[in-house]
């Protein structure tokens, strides 16, 4: 699995920042998805009867402990480096104040968007033409997405949730996430906080039957 971190960018506020990475492979035979079954994993991705990319599939991606840092190391695993991010007054109040002993991830509770998509376990993509469920091995945790183009309810920041609300739409080959509404109670990572007003872009691109691009730009204004 060659995962590398293609792009990095911060733009203001507490964070505002754009992470872009080759961040999923499918999950090796010895785990047992692929056992007795010789695939090319260079091979063109599959695709639906209603032409769109099919992006089904139990994926493995690295961990991510620090937004702000690389995946330059020679294993294409460990982070190294490290970027500035610029906070408004709130946000660097509440990031000094992380403590992580007292992280909700202690009490197994939902990570949320994106720290979900950054842990260490196992993610399997279910697909329909209207929806995409995202089964999460960490603790279980299953979330189910309308990929049909709809909007955010208009009253969707009065029912905050752990992955807020989500809405997908394709852009050409590329599925786009668009999530609003969270608790607040999540985290970006191990360390970064975000605020209620968190607006979080998600793109998906299947290059090829074994490989996925990943890029997310988180935005918060509080």
């Amino acid at each position: 699995m060659n995962i590398r971190l293609t792009a990095f960018a911060v733009m203001a506020t507490l964070v505002i920042l754009c992470a872009s990475l080759t961040a999923f492979s499918q999950a090796p035979p010895d785990r047992g998805f692929l056992a007795g079954k010789k695939y090319d994993m260079n091979g063109p991705a599959p695709r639906l009867a209603n032409g769109h990319p099919d992006l089904g599939g139990v994926w493995d991606r690295p961990g991510v402990q620090d937004i702000t840092k690389s995946f330059n190391a020679k294993d294409g695993m460990k982070q190294t480096g490290q970027a500035e991010l610029q906070f408004t007054e709130a946000g660097m109040k509440a990031y000094k104040a992380y403590d992580p002993k007292n992280d909700y991830a202690g009490a197994c509770l939902p990570y949320g968007w994106p720290r979900a998509i950054q842990g260490l376990h196992p993610l399997q993509l279910v697909q329909s033409n209207d929806f995409m469920a995202f089964l999460f091995e960490q603790n279980s945790w299953f979330t189910v997405v309308p990929i049909d183009g709809r909007p955010h309810p208009k009253d969707a920041k009065d029912f905050p949730t752990w992955f807020g609300n989500t809405v997908g739409r394709w852009e050409g080959d590329t599925l786009v996430l668009d999530t609003i509404a969270t608790n607040g109670y999540t985290m970006l990572d191990y360390s970064h906080p975000h605020s209620t007003e968190l607006h979080l872009t998600q793109r998906f691109t299947r290059i090829d039957f074994g490989h996925m691009n990943y890029e997310m730009i988180a935005e918060d204004s509080r």
